[in-house]
C-alpha cells in the first residue's frame, strides 16, 4: 500500500484505509481538521506519516498548521522542531 495526495488531504491503500484531512484557510494557512487509520491497522505509525505529510506540504506551500484534530495536535507537540509551523486559528 501506499500513500497519496487527495483533494483535501492525504490517504493510504486502495481503498483508503487511513486518511487526514485537511483544508486551506487564506493564502498562509493549512487546517488538519481529522485523522482516521482503521481498526486492523492502528499502532503501525500510518497516522504519524500522514502528518508528516501534511507538515511537508505545509513547508513547501510556505503555510502555517492550524491542528483542529487531537492526534496532529499532539504529533506536532511531541516534535518542538516542528513548533514554529503550528498555529492557532
Amino acid at each position: 500500500m501506499e500513500y497519496y495526495q487527495t483533494e483535501n488531504g492525504f490517504a493510504y491503500g486502495k481503498p483508503p484505509v487511513a486518511r487526514i484531512v485537511t483544508r486551506k484557510l487564506g493564502n498562509d494557512k493549512l487546517t488538519i481538521d481529522h485523522t482516521y487509520v482503521s481498526t486492523q491497522l492502528r499502532g503501525q505509525g500510518i497516522a504519524r506519516m500522514l502528518v508528516m505529510l501534511v507538515v511537508e506540504q505545509a513547508q513547501k506551500e510556505g503555510r502555517l498548521i492550524v491542528p483542529l484534530c487531537s492526534y496532529a495536535a499532539r504529533v506536532l507537540a511531541e516534535n518542538p522542531e516542528l513548533s514554529a509551523l503550528v498555529t492557532t486559528l
